[in-house]
């Protein structure tokens, strides 16, 4: 998008932030869990970044937690209420 228009971006509702967890087999993998917090977004884009982490087929409602089997382990995605 190009960033111009942004500034005319409005907001509805509070912000949220996806939480991504990867828990690893250490014996399968010798990988160390890890875990990310987006920036604060609107709902509707956390939840098609939600959807790509996951590999959704479809649409995700609620917050979570979505959970996908990945190489060795699994990674855990949910919504949570920005911080003010």
């Amino acid at each position: 998008m190009d960033p111009s228009a942004r500034q005319l971006e409005l907001t509805l509702g509070p912000l949220v932030v996806v939480e991504v967890a990867e828990q690893f087999s250490p014996g399968l993998t010798g990988r160390t869990d890890r875990s990310y917090v987006s920036p604060p977004q609107p709902r509707e884009r956390a939840l098609v970044l939600a959807a790509l982490l996951v590999d959704a087929a479809g649409p995700l409602d609620g917050d979570g937690p979505w959970h996908r089997a990945i190489a060795g382990g699994r990674r855990t995605v949910r919504l949570l209420r920005a911080p003010d």
